[in-house]
């Protein structure tokens, strides 16, 4: 005779499981939105104001003061002449620097949340007919 045998006396006529409901927790991951995230060229145009200056110099013959000659040609006394020595032009040009820096962060948020959850489980009950409850 082993240990799991029952006594002779004792006759083992079922065996009754009892179960319960344990509490098993899943995630399911929902798509909330999405984000597109691109640079876009845009242009507008400016109106700036620049003061350009030239240089010239100014020839003027007075009365009796000699023969002046200018491009091979003399200057009348009385007369003025002028010849550009210089003058400045615009020349517009471009510099790319940057405006700003914006950081893109995906950033994980855990959140804790509470829920009440029902978990059935069995016992064991055993009445007599003879004996009410």
């Amino acid at each position: 005779m082993t240990d799991s045998d029952p006594p002779p006396d004792r006759e083992l006529v079922g065996t009754l499981e009892l179960r319960e409901e344990r509490l098993t927790i899943s995630r399911r991951r929902e798509l909330s939105g999405q984000v597109e995230v691109r640079r876009e060229r845009r242009v507008r145009t400016e109106t700036v104001t620049i003061d350009l200056v030239s240089e010239v110099l100014v020839l003027s013959v007075k009365a009796g003061a000699g023969t002046v000659m200018v491009d091979g040609l003399p200057l009348e006394p009385g007369t003025v002449r002028e010849l550009e020595l210089y003058r400045e032009e615009a020349v517009p040009g471009k510099e790319v620097v940057v405006t700003q820096d914006i950081d893109l962060v995906r950033e994980r948020v855990v959140q804790t949340t509470t829920q009440q959850i029902e978990l059935a489980y069995e016992e064991l009950v055993v009445t007599t007919p003879d004996r009410p409850e």
